[in-house]
């Protein structure tokens, strides 16, 4: 069974022209898709902002241990001890332990694919492609397709898992008189682990309990900890115990419910801590905008790469003389960026005429900057070709 495996292509001229071609196509959508979520990033941005401010001038802060029916479906401010009566089980393992959350992990030991390309232009146009597949076992959180693999029958991985990964929620589980919801309770963050003990095994189902070894702080499905063979798991728990939250939602009679603003966004903050409304609308705001900017890069990326593959015919062509075709590339990939960016910010302008006036007018400005140095790069660059 070879676990490293070299694969050696080569494409003619004329395939890599008709690639290119075909490329073309893929770099149209990315750009149409590229300019479609810049400019919904943009109206999402200042929609989700505008909610954020609405609700912080709105919201009231309210007691954890009374109920004041004259607030339902108003935004309120609570912070409380989260609890529940009954503990958390899983039958399977008999574990018991007095929590909001109890999740059940896994690790799976299998075959992880690590693929690597090398690509040689070859003169007339043709290019080399060599590619390498590395096999490795390793310990992960989720089962990996071996049937995707390059060398499936040598590197199978299980379709399933034996033991499944699962989450208990607490049903009960309150803030005080109010009733937390699953919404509520799956954005509570500060899960601990959850150590086992060897003494536990005596607990666990007879079908279970046979095939299982204690190895450390967690449980071992397989035959050897110190040989794992692919398929065997590594099960671990951990716990969301109660505490004090934070939480910025409508009131719902003695619960709670996302918060619909004017402009029909949802507001519903959880935060671990005694967290002040302010603070709390501060954090929503501070990772709105992360999300922008995040997506604002995508976006940007996506119409380089678009760029790269609408340019990808005059490329293959100029890549009948190798060294032509990397000075063409480089050419290439200075033009599209400054394109991508030039772009890019047109139509976060356009969003923002349209949003934000006057900072749309702004960035407006910015753009026909960048054209103007492009044309600049352009006029210095063409006596030099002279």
């Amino acid at each position: 069974m070879a676990n490293v495996i070299t694969e050696v292509t080569s494409d003619s001229v004329f395939g890599r022209i008709g690639k290119s071609f075909v490329g073309m196509l893929v770099g149209l959508v990315l750009i149409v898709g590229s300019i479609v979520l810049l400019f919904w990033n943009e109206g999402r941005a200042v929609a989700t902002a505008k909610s954020l401010r609405e609700g912080a001038a709105t919201v009231i802060d309210v007691p954890s241990d009374t109920i004041n029916s004259a607030n339902d479906s108003k935004l309120i401010h609570v912070t409380g001890g989260t609890a529940a009566s009954d503990p958390l089980e899983d039958p399977l393992f008999n574990i018991s332990e007095p929590a909001i959350r109890l999740r059940r992990n896994i690790q799976v030991y299998e075959w992880k694919e690590k693929k690597e390309e090398k690509k040689r232009d070859k003169l007339g146009g043709g290019k080399e492609t060599t590619t390498t597949y590395s096999y490795e076992k390793t310990w992960a959180p989720d089962l990996i397709k071996s049937s995707s693999f390059k060398s499936p029958e040598d590197h199978r991985n299980p379709e399933r898992l034996k033991v499944p990964k699962k989450e208990f929620v607490a049903k009960d589980a309150t803030l005080g008189k109010f009733k937390l919801t699953p919404s509520i309770i799956d954005k509570i963050p500060g899960d601990e682990a959850m150590a086992v003990t060897e003494e536990q095994l005596a607990n666990v189902s007879e079908d279970l309990q046979s095939k299982l070894k204690f190895e450390s702080d967690k449980f071992y499905l397989g035959a050897d900890p110190d040989s794992p063979a692919i398929g065997d798991e590594k099960i671990s728990f951990t716990v969301l115990r109660p505490g004090t939250v934070s939480i910025v939602a409508a009131q719902a009679k003695e619960s709670f419910a996302p918060y619909l603003t004017t402009n029909e966004r949802e507001i519903e903050l959880v935060e671990t801590g005694n967290v002040p409304a302010p603070q709390m609308f501060a954090h929503a705001q501070a990772a709105n905008r992360t999300l922008t900017w995040i997506l604002r890069g995508v976006g940007f990326a996506a119409m380089f790469i678009g760029g790269l593959l609408l340019l990808g015919p005059l490329s293959a062509f100029a890549h009948v003389l190798p060294f032509l075709g990397s000075l063409v590339d480089i050419g290439f990939a200075i033009v599209a960026f400054f394109v991508s960016a030039t772009v890019s910010i047109l139509v976060i302008a356009a969003a923002w005429i349209v949003y934000r006036p006057i900072l749309g007018i702004a960035l407006i400005v910015a753009a026909i900057a960048c054209i103007v140095l492009l044309k600049c790069l352009h006029t210095k660059r063409a006596p030099a070709v002279a």
